[in-house]
């Protein structure tokens, strides 16, 4: 399938709400110049899904989509932030299909029936942005794509760019096709020490790393919280039919402070806790479950849970994540179990 390359608005939300004006390019004749905001900043809201569809906005597509409609590609995707001037390399959207207007119409009033165009809007002022015109938008202006949630690898991470990437010498907005010379080594690489002098026998700064002297908003990834509700009822529900319903509860206090646990089940004399996280990247949901359930399961000298399961959505990423639960199990001999959650088939897949 032909890979193409597509610039996204700044955004450290994730792309999942608007972020506010930081980072937003100042340039008055452009849409986020004026009104502090871009239509590609719902672009990974998964808990807004159309017939299996997440349908979203990429400015370059907009400029020619009469040329690209019921064509499909693979995107990939960076971003610019507009206060740092560095580029960051945002992930890969595969099998993304770019829909006519008749559709972005259709789909327009899909999302004005569910109050979804309403929560958007919401959403632009309560980040400080500016709404004016935004209900005038036509569906063609909000939505020209649609894919698949697990066609989405996204880099929760946010990777840089180096400064000798080719992109740093391209337009703003730009559909155009993917060159080898713009990969970045994401690839894993193996872990090599780096001996460096301490501070204090530094010759100069350039031997020890930046160190910065004003604070830097870092890019983050937020969960989708909507969408974590939707998995919770739907997870307590399966487990409810194997189980039994008394024998399974959410939200359970975990016994200090104001924790809960999303879902526990008592399978006999043993407990399953189950931890769900609904970042656009399995390997960032892993992440911040990991410590959550060791925690609630072993504070501080106990050790309740038979079995330690995250519960992530089904995305591109998912076999990586399943790989290194394998590996934690092996070297460790943590009971940790990975659950995937499809929302096109509303369905879990089984614990690996």
């Amino acid at each position: 399938m032909e890979k193409r390359i597509a610039r996204l608005t700044w955004n450290t939300n994730g792309w999942v709400q608007p972020s506010g004006k930081i980072g937003k390019s100042t340039n008055k004749d452009s849409h986020e110049g004026q009104y502090g905001y871009g239509h590609e900043e719902w672009l990974f809201d998964n808990s807004k899904v159309v017939e299996g569809y997440r349908y979203g906005f990429l400015e370059p597509i907009r400029k020619q989509q009469q040329a690209y409609v019921g064509k499909n590609y693979n995107v990939w995707l960076y971003s610019i932030d507009g206060t740092s001037k560095k580029r960051y390399f945002i992930g890969e959207i595969r099998n993304v299909e770019v829909i006519s207007e008749d559709e972005a119409d259709r789909i327009k009033d899909i999302y004005v029936y569910n109050g979804w165009f309403d929560e958007m809007e919401a959403q632009i002022k309560s980040c400080g942005a500016n709404n004016d015109g935004f209900s005038n938008w036509q569906g063609v202006d909000l939505f020209n794509i649609r894919f698949k949630i697990s066609d989405i690898d996204y880099r929760g991470d946010y990777f840089e760019l180096p400064k000798e990437n080719i992109l740093y010498g391209y337009p703003r907005y730009t559909f155009a096709h993917f060159k080898e010379e713009m990969e970045l080594s994401s690839k894993k690489r193996d872990f090599k020490f780096i001996s460096r002098p301490s501070l204090d026998d530094a010759e100069d700064d350039s031997e020890w790393p930046d160190f910065k002297g004003t604070y830097e908003r870092e890019p983050k990834t937020i969960e989708v919280e909507y969408l974590h509700r939707i998995i919770s009822k739907k997870l307590q529900k399966t487990l409810a039919s194997k189980y039994g319903a008394e024998n399974v509860t959410a939200e359970l206090p975990a016994g200090y402070g104001n924790n809960k646990i999303d879902m526990v089940v008592r399978n006999s004399d043993e407990y399953i806790f189950y931890e769900i996280k609904t970042y656009n990247s399995s390997r960032t949901s892993f992440r911040e479950a990991l410590g959550q359930l060791l925690e609630y399961s072993c504070w501080t000298d106990k050790n309740y849970a038979h079995k330690l399961v995250i519960v992530v959505q089904k995305l591109a990423d998912n076999k990586e994540v399943e790989v290194y639960v394998k590996h934690l199990r092996n070297c460790f001999n943590l009971p940790l179990h990975l659950m995937s959650y499809n929302v096109k088939s509303d369905s879990f897949s089984d614990i690996t």
